[in-house]
């Protein structure tokens, strides 16, 4: 006798619809007669510094080829080497350059080159208005920052791939709020919608 066949599950379907991006920084999804609009930047940032935070092993760092020299202000510059060691654990390897220029030989893989000079002088900041703070809280404000200078920028061009799996985080509900608390979705109803073109 035949063994019955064990039925495959069907691939869940979506029950929205992404229309496309406005001005490249928001995502338009239609679900349930209302419409998403998603920024996708604060997304991004949300979803990278949880998966930082997640981490309890040093930031993973990426080797450039050509340092990077990067000029900040002199207390910035003092800030990021007395924390060298610190910064380190991030993925960042500095040194004194000479004539307050610091080179940057080491960054996190989530930042790119280009960003590198930007990425530490925002971190210097960091290190300078939470040098009070407590270890955990300093933690975070400095994977904010990586993570911020690591997401997406609004004005870019996305993958279509990439934004599905933007908004399927959002969709979810495990992202609802940017690192710094801004709402990452604003959801327009059907009537908020009619009202404005005076249709309700």
């Amino acid at each position: 006798t035949e063994e019955p066949q064990q039925e495959l599950p069907l691939p869940k379907v979506p029950d929205y619809r992404i229309i496309g991006e406005a001005l490249n920084t928001y995502i338009l999804v239609e679900q349930a007669g209302s419409l998403l609009l998603i920024d996708k930047h604060a997304a991004h940032e949300r979803i990278l510094f949880e998966k930082l935070r997640a981490d309890t092993e040093p930031v993973m760092p990426q080797l450039l080829l050509t340092p990077v020299l990067c000029e900040p202000e002199r207390e910035e510059a003092a800030v990021l080497l007395e924390n060298a060691e610190l910064l380190a654990q991030y993925g960042y390897e500095i040194s004194d350059y000479g004539d307050g220029v610091l080179a940057i030989r080491q960054i996190p893989t989530e930042i790119a080159p280009d960003d590198a000079a930007q990425s530490l002088t925002a971190l210097a900041a960091e290190l300078l208005t939470g040098r009070h703070a407590d270890p955990t809280e300093l933690r975070d404000r400095l994977l904010h920052t990586i993570a911020c200078k690591a997401a997406i920028k609004g004005g870019w061009t996305s993958d279509p791939a990439e934004l599905r799996v933007l908004v399927d985080k959002v969709q979810s509900g495990e992202v609802r709020f940017c690192p710094h608390g801004r709402p990452v979705a604003v959801k327009l109803t059907k009537y908020e919608l009619e009202k404005m073109f005076k249709r309700a």
